[in-house]
């Protein structure tokens, strides 16, 4: 029995990196038995064993990922959601600034993130305004021991947020001397982007023999943000003539701008030409004004964090041992907003998520009088404020810390306990700046602010006055807990554990006055203030029927305020046929627990859904800029406003909260085998299916908008009348293209209304893979393994069918195979590493829904077939290599070249070229 526990342990651990997990596994067999607690589990066990699949990165696997953050380590499982939210890239989320963690495409929601088995502080900011996560950005990455990661439902062990599986960041236990490391990266030939990392450990005392240990970890991490300008040269010339045809050009939202004024009765003949003082260099050949944007675009946002950990356990007698911890974490991203462009035509609109109704905004005009209007009527105005560039630099800045302390000891026959006390919160603060609704467009259409400039800082701050959202949340708690052996079986000791936990947890999120009163044009607010108390109860059995069979239970109890209690179960099997053969099986039932932004919220989120294909004016928007980028200068720019106003749209919308929610609940099953057929050569297989119901969401906007001329959804949404700008479009391309007859049928969309309701439910399913050997030889060990996730079924729910719509795997975004091979050697003081990532092919369309526009047959009818591109996204391939050298006393050296075979990213004919450059990371460790 306990050689197979050793045997599935060095699977996962060869499967991932290094060849040390075989000696290791082999050392602590010789050594007396010792047990552990095992992620999934509050009873300890001697091996690391269970019938639940666990997936265990040890540090000397993490280092040979190359990898600088926790969340770059969890990107190289199979089972971890990449595309999750990360701090770089997401300056229009609410929770931008940080990094979550999702497994098996159910969402941050669904994964629980533990440090050393609990739970820590959430993010101070909501990811939507709704879902509550755990920054991964604040876990010290230099100071942990293992990752272990149970890719089964947990709920019936730690409660709510379990139900797709638990990521426990173990750090190390104790320490003693002082050791430094640092690590420098950066792209290969280029000169932009790059992280840096260094880290500070040291520790006191031997807690055996002094009774005490304490040692502490500060850590530091900068990444080099950089702009588009820096990277334009390096991109695929079929992003330009496929995806945006204006990519790189001079836009013509400029400084110091051009006027722009439809036909009327006082003006018979449209006008659209620079304003005078635009510098004769930047007036193009169709005679308009240009801004150059590119070193204003920010492809990668700056980045700095300090994260601190401490810890301390001492032995107050042989039966009495006391522990605490301090982390605490800063983070600091630094995003910068293009700065604000106004657009004559249709008023700007959004939702006022305060007083429940839709606001309006006209386009500034430039008055009659005016020095930069030479007609005797009002003109409009295509500007660009550019007058001070460091307006438009938005951070974000976060905190968050934990404290805790506690005390474990043992009762007579060997019984177990432990009572631990602490406290997590955070707070995070956003900065932007944005238009006054009345004095930006007075000061413009007066005359007061100068197109151009120069302007006052005491104008520009009247105009443009700071914007952005502060939020802080706390939990304090208490848990307990007692294990033991009741009575023997006849294949081990019949184990139990019971205990529970009381939490108290606060929330406060809130946009700046002036967004939530709505003075601030186009710009979406959020209020949420709240409380609640948490309380649970729970046991767990372990009971090895005989020296074969043995069967896991656990259940537990929760209960949130203003709601039922709720009861999540789980049973366990593992039956070792034979010393080469393992089966096992899991059923869990899983939960989470509506959370405060989601019924407790003051104001709904309002904001925008960018990047929205709207099905009433894509079309019509498609053949506009396919007839408008075979014109002029002026015509390209054009060409893709109007694509974006009827596909890659922006939607004002109010997502409210609702207090009479229920919680989500989920079933879970998994299946597997683990065998050895020969020596050295090791295989585990296991079937996964998770089904979520009474998913908390909103309706998604494709299908509401799919849905427009129902009856039930017609009321949901308000749309504007057809623009100017909508018809000066269409008349362009009609006049390039004579006959084409093209006009919009509807204008585009002023508000859309939603709320959070229990209505759906999601089914995923898949195999998970390891399989792993190892050589050993005068020429050193040897140790191959692969990794392979193979996702079966992802499906929504259809309320209105009342079943559920088709399977999404192998569409965009959601791959069938995603694979990791590794090859590990190592001789001596050397060690090499080669780790190859492939994911497999997707087709462009996301689901159903867009399968017109996006199918093989849509993307054909737009592509040149002498272009030879390929309308699905081929399957992805990086490879990674590691070399590390120990020879010199006290010191590890290493160098990491990230994408070493130089494999570009795949042909994506609707996200775009994605640049992917080969790296070189060199790091060095020292130990006094």
């Amino acid at each position: 029995m306990k050689h197979q526990f050793t045997l599935k342990r060095s699977v996962i651990a060869v499967a991932l990196t290094l060849a040390s997990s075989h000696v290791v596994m082999a050392q602590e067999a010789a050594q007396a038995p010792i047990r552990v607690i095992v992620t999934g589990s509050n009873i300890k066990r001697i091996d690391g064993e269970t019938a639940s699949p666990v997936t265990v990165l040890r540090r000397e696997d993490i280092k040979a990922t190359g990898a600088n953050t926790v969340r770059q380590v969890l990107d190289t499982l199979t089972s971890f959601d990449t595309n999750t939210l990360r701090d770089d890239g997401s300056s229009t989320s609410f929770a931008r600034g940080a990094s979550g963690a999702s497994m098996r495409g159910l969402g941050k929601g669904a994964t629980l993130v533990l440090v050393n088995g609990r739970r820590v502080s959430n993010y101070a900011f909501a990811d939507g305004g709704k879902d509550v996560f755990v920054n991964l950005d604040a876990i010290p990455a230099d100071v942990i021991d293992r990752v272990e990661i149970l890719k089964d439902g947990a709920s019936a062990v730690y409660g709510s947020d379990a139900m797709s599986g638990v990521i426990n960041i173990i750090t190390r236990t104790t320490f003693k001397g002082l050791r430094l490391s640092g690590s420098v990266e950066r792209p290969e030939s280029v000169r932009f982007g790059g992280q840096d990392t260094v880290g500070v450990v040291g520790g006191l005392g031997d807690l055996e023999r002094d009774g005490y240990n304490v040692y502490a970890n500060l850590e530091g991490y900068k990444r080099r943000g950089y702009m588009q300008s820096e990277i334009i040269g390096a991109y695929a010339p079929w992003h330009r003539k496929y995806v945006n045809p204006a990519f790189g050009d001079p836009s013509l939202l400029s400084f110091p701008g051009n006027l722009n004024e439809a036909r009327s009765a006082t003006n018979p003949t449209a006008i659209r030409q620079a304003v005078a003082s635009c510098p004769a260099a930047r007036v193009n050949s169709g005679g308009l004004c240009t801004s150059d944007l590119t070193g204003l675009i920010q492809s990668s946002d700056a980045a700095e964090r300090l994260n601190f950990f401490s810890q301390a356990r001492f032995k107050l007698n042989n039966e009495l041992r006391g522990f605490a911890e301090v982390s605490y974490s800063r983070t600091r991203t630094d995003y910068r907003s293009v700065p604000y462009a106004t657009a004559a035509g249709s008023p700007t609109n959004w939702f006022d998520g305060n007083t429940k109704t839709s606001q309006s905004a006209a386009r500034p005009k430039l008055a009659v009088g005016n020095p930069a209007n030479p007609f005797s009527f009002p003109v409009g105005i295509d500007y660009r404020f550019m007058d001070n560039l460091d307006m438009w630099v938005s951070p974000s800045v976060a905190n968050q810390y934990r404290a805790m302390a506690g005390l474990d000891g043992v009762f007579a026959r060997g019984w177990e306990w432990q009572v631990a006390l602490g406290r997590v919160g955070g707070d995070a603060k956003s900065r932007d700046h944005g238009p006054e609704r009345t004095a930006m467009p007075a000061a413009v259409q007066s005359g007061e602010y100068k197109l151009g400039g120069p302007n006052s800082p005491e104008l520009l701050a009247r105009m443009f006055p700071a914007i952005g959202t502060d939020a802080k949340l706390s939990q304090d708690w208490i848990d307990g807990k007692v294990s033991g052996d009741l009575t023997a079986l006849p294949g081990g000791p019949l184990s139990f554990a019971v205990g529970g936990e009381v939490r108290r947890e606060k929330m406060f999120v809130k946009s700046t006055d002036n967004v939530v009163q709505a003075q601030i044009i186009g710009r979406g607010s959020l209020w949420i203030d709240g409380q609640r108390n948490l309380s649970a109860a729970f046991m767990e059995l372990r009971a090895p029927v005989t020296k074969k069979l043995e069967v896991e239970g656990a259940l537990r109890l929760d209960k949130a305020d203003g709601f039922k209690a709720h009861v999540s179960p789980k049973v366990g099997v593992k039956y070792v046929a034979m010393p080469q053969l393992l089966f096992r099986g899991t059923f869990a039932g899983g939960f989470r627990a509506p959370n405060i932004p989601e019924t407790l919220g003051k104001v709904g989120l309002t904001g925008f859904f960018n990047n929205t294909l709207d099905p009433k004016r894509c079309d019509t928007a498609t053949a506009i800029r396919d007839i408008l980028k075979n014109g002029n200068t002026n015509d390209k720019n054009d060409a893709t406003t109007a694509y974006n106003s009827g596909c890659l749209t922006s939607i004002p919308a109010m997502i409210s909260s609702s207090t009479t929610l229920k919680p989500e609940t989920s079933k879970s099953m998994t299946l597997g085998i683990v065998l050895e057929p020969i020596k050295q050569f090791n295989v585990a297989v296991d079937y996964f299916r998770i089904e979520r119901n009474d998913e908390i969401a909103y309706r998604a906007v494709s299908y509401v908008l799919a849905r427009e001329d129902k009856p039930e959804y017609a009321p949901l949404l308000v749309r504007n009348p057809v623009s100017d700008t909508d018809r000066r479009l269409a008349e362009r391309a009609n006049t390039l293209q004579p006959g084409a007859n093209q006009a919009f049928k509807v204008g585009n969309i002023q508000s859309l209304l939603l709320n959070y309701e229990n209505f759906g439910k999601t089914e995923t399913s898949g195999v998970d893979i390891d399989v792993a050997t190892r050589f050993s030889g005068q020429y050193g060990t040897l140790n191959l393994g692969v990794m392979t996730t193979i996702a079966l079924t992802y499906r929504n729910w259809d309320i209105d069918a009342n079943a559920y719509r088709p399977n999404t795997i192998g569409l965009r975004g959601s791959p069938k195979y995603t694979s990791v091979f590794s090859a590990v050697w190592k001789k001596g003081d050397y060690a090499t590493s080669l780790r190859v990532n492939r994911s497999s092919a997707t087709a462009l369309n996301v689901d159903e829904n867009d399968e017109k526009t996006w199918s093989v047959a849509g993307c054909k009818a737009r592509i040149k077939p002498t272009d030879d591109l390929p309308c699905f996204t081929r399957a992805s391939v990086r490879a990674d290599l590691n070399l590390s050298y120990t020879g010199i006393k006290n010191m590890r050296l290493s160098l990491n070249i990230r994408n070493a075979l130089l494999n570009s990213a795949p042909v994506d004919l609707r996200g775009g070229y994605v640049i992917r450059p080969r790296t070189l990371k060199v790091a060095a460790e020292y130990a006094f």
